[in-house]
């Protein structure tokens, strides 16, 4: 069984592992990144709506509030440095009834209050104005909101990573960690074979897999590693540039943000995504959803025919509280919690990871350093 040594052994190649290991290699850490799959970012971080988030939505004082406005700056400073295919469309929150004000006036304070800029408050006649496909009574303008391409955005880092001599290993599946001698000694079925790679440092970012590394890292105690719940979202596209330049986003639930409208680079309109909550990691949309899709999108832009929505593509989110149970927060836990020094577990790392993932880079080294 061959041996290997590393400073810093990141579990997960995706968008949030990348930045965590580009960061750690930027300050001159000798970083391996283990990927089971064959290529970075597969699993959660390519499988979403590709948004750089406001940070509108999100409980106050809570980690994805922290992240996610500051997150939204940096990724459009990131962007525009190296040239990561990105557009700055901003989005409507529209409310299509007035019971639903109550709410709308519920995001503007906390979307206030998170340090998002320049949100305001618009009349329907603005909005269908500006989109005429779209009908509301009131809905909030986040000119913040955007798209960016999320694979090219994952290059990018790996690019970094590579000029600063860091390396990633993809189809490698970690298996387990012991601490011998004060180091970490991690077995790895990579291409069949284990081999056992040392590190100083352990950072599990293994998206929804966290649950199970966290599992297999000796001594780590079971009382401090969250349940994972699978929440799935399916999305349906239409194939069609319906002429509408923003993001369209219904009133949110404590589950999800809604069947938005979302565009792809091209402009293409796609709608999702739901929320499935699943046991099994499933990618298959299920074409019996168009009703329940088009029920709720024609509430927003009525003249939607069922005949244009499209079976799509899914994701699946790691929550950290099932259905029923409220919002979901990200959990990054260091030695301060669980007691091991050099180890950090990041648990239900869901959206807006994506729009924040230079920050929480940030957060998890300044935390090891």
């Amino acid at each position: 069984m061959s041996s290997n040594f590393a400073d810093v052994l990141v579990i997960g190649g995706g968008v949030i592992g990348l930045a965590i290991a580009k960061s750690f290699a930027a300050k001159g850490r000798e970083v391996i990144v283990l990927e089971k799959e064959n290529t970075f970012g597969s699993v959660t971080s390519s499988r979403n709506s590709g948004v750089i988030h406001a940070g509108v939505y999100y409980d106050k004082d809570s980690m994805k509030a922290k992240f996610c406005a500051d997150g939204n700056r940096r990724m459009y400073e990131y962007c525009q440095k190296f040239n990561v295919p990105h557009i700055n469309t901003g989005k409507f929150i529209v409310a299509t009834s007035s019971n639903e004000i109550p709410k709308l006036e519920e995001i503007f304070s906390k979307a206030k209050y998170n340090g998002v800029e320049g949100i305001e408050r618009v009349t329907g006649n603005y909005v269908t104005s500006k989109e005429p496909l779209v009908k509301c009574i009131e809905a909030l303008f986040v000119p913040s909101t955007g798209i960016v391409d999320q694979n090219a955005l994952m290059r990018s880092y790996l690019g970094e990573l590579e000029e600063s001599s860091g390396n990633i290993a993809y189809n490698s599946q970690f298996l387990k960690s012991e601490i011998f001698e004060n180091k970490f000694c991690s077995t790895v079925l990579s291409d069949g074979e284990e081999i056992i790679i040392k590190s100083s440092i352990i950072i599990n970012a293994a998206g929804l897999k966290a649950e199970n590394v966290a599992n297999n890292i000796l001594p780590l105690d079971q009382k401090h590693i969250p349940k994972t719940y699978f929440a799935k979202g399916n999305y349906f596209e239409t194939g069609k540039d319906l002429k509408i330049r923003h993001l369209i986003y219904p009133i949110p639930d404590d589950a999800s943000l809604g069947l938005h409208l979302g565009l792809d680079l091209g402009m293409q309109v796609r709608f999702g995504p739901d929320v499935e909550w699943v046991d099994e990691i499933d990618y298959l949309v299920d074409k019996e959803r168009q009703v329940l899709f088009h029920n709720d999108i024609r509430k927003y832009i009525p003249s939607i025919k069922i005949e244009d929505l499209k079976a799509g593509y899914s994701g699946i989110r790691p929550k950290l509280k099932n259905k029923g149970e409220g919002k979901s927060d990200f959990s990054i836990q260091g030695e301060q919690d669980h007691g091991i020094n050099n180890l950090m577990n990041l648990f239900g790392m869901e959206s807006p990871g994506l729009t924040s993932s230079l920050v929480i880079a940030d957060y998890v080294c300044d935390l090891m350093d």
